[in-house]
């Protein structure tokens, strides 16, 4: 063929999922092998997660690494921390199960040991070494290449977490702020620097961590936007953020070169009616859990301008099964059956009521019900924030219709599909891969004798 000259054998970079709702909220399915479906979602390679002050930006960004990091066990993270809220990388053994600690393949450092320049030049050797032993990270994905037949090969991901962007400097440490006083001409030059060095950044990081499968998360401030002119507004910086938000210290290029944006529009503490913590645990605070409100403000995997709430404990990060319920509970108990005194069952297991008190402790030891919520939670997240034009039509079957298919089933068993797994690996995955789509496909054509 004619394009046969210019092709490259191009590695694809695939997003990496993360075991949350997050996965949908940036995702969307390819074809995989064996006629199953693969989410592509979850970390790319330059997520943007921006929001005010103590809106749980960095909670949120510790959790998805941690939980990428758990579902790829050959991965390895490097952490940049600039504001001296973290110190070490044991934290984020905080954001996973006990049994399974992260920090032993974090690389954690901080603007004592180093600044924004140190940090990138860290990133590039990074890239080097990986594209220089290439064949030493790639792995085969669950990924269908059309054209062959074989699966796409891909990365086994390296992951990568600036917090934050903003407050990160081209000098280290406050050494500037230390040697300059505040109205020192000086320190015009080193913000006029700082603006300089991340706007080239950003224009070259991006296209380097495709090349040899690195996933950024880059954190960022949002401050107040003011108009010069009382008779013009301010226009606004993307379409799906408020008039009066404008980023702060990113560089130019951070609103249109990362892949995917997220901002996190409150915080709100969730108490009952004692002003006591409404999902306890035995080691709860009242102030301990929050509800997180996030907009998609820019998204190259699917649409922006979708809203997704987490659900985040201050110590432990999101919530995964609190904020799968929360979700549903918010969607007028979607999937969920009134049981018992308060409780609720999801319609893939209604003999499991759980209710606000219990959820926490009850979906820790229970992995079947952890995911029938999860199944449930990715279904109503399809079918309120998807487009599903380009989608088989039975991604729109009815949560009732679906759990009566699966009640039915003998090959597609309850017992099977609660013990599956929806996310892929780059490493060798125990438990049976069943995607949502491959369980509502399987339920489909069986109904219909396909």
């Amino acid at each position: 063929m004619l394009l046969d000259v210019i092709r490259k054998d191009v590695t694809p970079v695939f997003y990496m999922n993360t075991g949350t709702l997050f996965d949908y909220y940036t995702g969307a399915f390819r074809p995989g092998m064996n006629n199953t479906w693969v989410l592509d979602g979850g970390l790319s390679q330059a997520l943007g997660i921006m929001g005010r002050g103590q809106t749980y930006k960095s909670g949120i960004a510790g959790s998805l690494l941690a939980n990428a990091m758990l579902v790829h066990p050959d991965s390895q993270a490097f952490v940049y921390e600039t504001e001296g809220t973290i110190n070490s990388e044991a934290r984020y053994n905080d954001f996973v199960p006990r049994d399974t600690p992260v920090s032993d393949r974090i690389l954690f450092k901080n603007t004592t040991t180093g600044s924004l320049t140190d940090f990138y030049e860290d990133f590039n050797k990074l890239v080097e070494e990986k594209i220089k032993h290439k064949k030493d990270y790639i792995v085969e994905s669950p990924f269908l290449n059309p054209k062959t037949g074989k699966p796409f090969n891909t990365w086994v991901p390296t992951f990568v977490l600036i917090d934050s962007f903003s407050r990160a400097s081209v000098t280290k440490g406050d050494e500037a702020l230390n040697d300059n006083a505040i109205d020192d001409s000086a320190l015009n030059t080193l913000y006029m620097l700082n603006g300089n060095a991340k706007t080239k950044i950003m224009s070259d990081l991006p296209a380097k961590a495709s090349k040899a499968g690195i996933f950024t998360i880059l954190t960022a401030h949002v401050g107040d936007q003011i108009a010069m002119n009382s008779f013009m507004p301010p226009a606004k910086q993307m379409q799906y953020m408020k008039q009066s938000d404008k980023l702060k210290n990113v560089g130019s290029n951070f609103t249109f070169l990362t892949t995917a944006l997220i901002q996190t529009l409150k915080a709100s503490v969730l108490q009952d009616s004692n002003k006591e913590c409404l999902y306890p645990t035995q080691f709860s605070t009242d102030m301990e859990v929050n509800r997180v409100d996030t907009a998609m403000v820019r998204c190259k995997n699917n649409a922006a301008g979708n809203q997704l709430p987490f659900i985040l404990s201050q110590y432990q990060g999101i919530l995964n099964s609190v904020t799968n319920f929360n979700y549903l509970r918010d969607h007028k108990d979607f999937g969920l059956i009134p049981s018992g005194n308060r409780g609720f069952a999801p319609l893939l297991m209604k003999d499991k009521a759980v209710g606000r008190k219990n959820l926490r402790e009850t979906t820790d030891a229970d992995y079947k019900l952890r995911r029938a919520l999860e199944l449930i939670a990715q279904l109503c997240f399809i079918q309120n924030c998807w487009s599903t034009w380009n989608l088989p039509e039975y991604v729109r079957m009815p949560v009732e219709h679906f759990a009566e298919l699966l009640d039915k089933s003998e090959k597609c068993s309850v017992d099977r599909v609660l013990n599956s797994t929806g996310v892929w690996s780059t490493s060798k995955q125990e438990r049976e891969r069943m995607t949502l789509m491959d369980i509502l496909q399987f339920l489909y054509n069986e109904e219909h004798k396909k």
